[in-house]
């Protein structure tokens, strides 16, 4: 059973590459940006719904028997602090969330890379036994371990701030493929941990 993941709260367009020089250009860029991520917010709040489905097929692709959990009663304030003993299932349960999304520009680049990263818990709601845990990165923070780094689609950069406001199509297409990326990689690593589905 897959607990429907929650959108994240906030996104972010970060750039580390501003020279002290323009701290002008740093501001500006913090008030496009704030705007940019108002202009985003139906992709930020359909990134939980997409990643659960996205999850949902590609464990039953692995051999799972996976759905979408209904009824999963979360705090108003904390979204992702779920009370697993009251679970409405005897199954065993996965619990993905969000930890950051957003574009990220770094020191000594002016391109712009998809930002998400998640963390996944499959738990057994019989005992509350972690089976499997783990942080993901997509794009921006994917380096090194090739089983929780996740590079992003190299198509999806932009080659500054202004290029990737006028593109909010191509930016959302963006996280529609880490979200698919990411699902495939959970359930890739869930399969390579755990005991065939019976």
């Amino acid at each position: 059973m897959v607990i429907p993941v929650a959108p994240i709260e906030k996104m972010h367009t970060e750039n580390k590459g501003i020279p002290l020089g323009v701290l002008w250009q740093s501001i500006a860029d913090r008030i496009k940006g704030a705007d940019f991520n108002e202009r985003m917010e139906a992709v930020r709040r359909g990134m939980g719904p997409k990643l659960t489905a996205a999850l949902v097929q590609q464990l039953n692709a692995q051999g799972y028997q996976a759905e979408a959990l209904e009824g999963v009663s979360r705090p108003a304030a904390s979204p992702d602090n779920i009370d697993y003993s009251r679970l409405p299932t005897t199954e065993p349960v996965l619990h993905v969330y969000f930890n950051e999304v957003g574009m990220y520009s770094a020191r000594f680049s002016t391109d712009y890379v998809p930002r998400v990263n998640v963390s996944a818990y499959l738990m057994d709601s019989k005992d509350g036994d972690t089976v499997y845990s783990e942080t993901l990165y997509y794009g921006a923070d994917a380096s090194g371990d090739k089983t929780v780094n996740v590079p992003a689609d190299p198509g999806h950069r932009w080659g500054s701030f202004s290029e990737l406001v006028a593109q909010p199509q191509a930016v959302a297409a963006s996280y529609d493929a880490a979200v698919v990326a990411l699902a495939t990689r959970i359930a890739r690593n869930i399969r390579a941990r755990t005991a065939p589905p019976r």
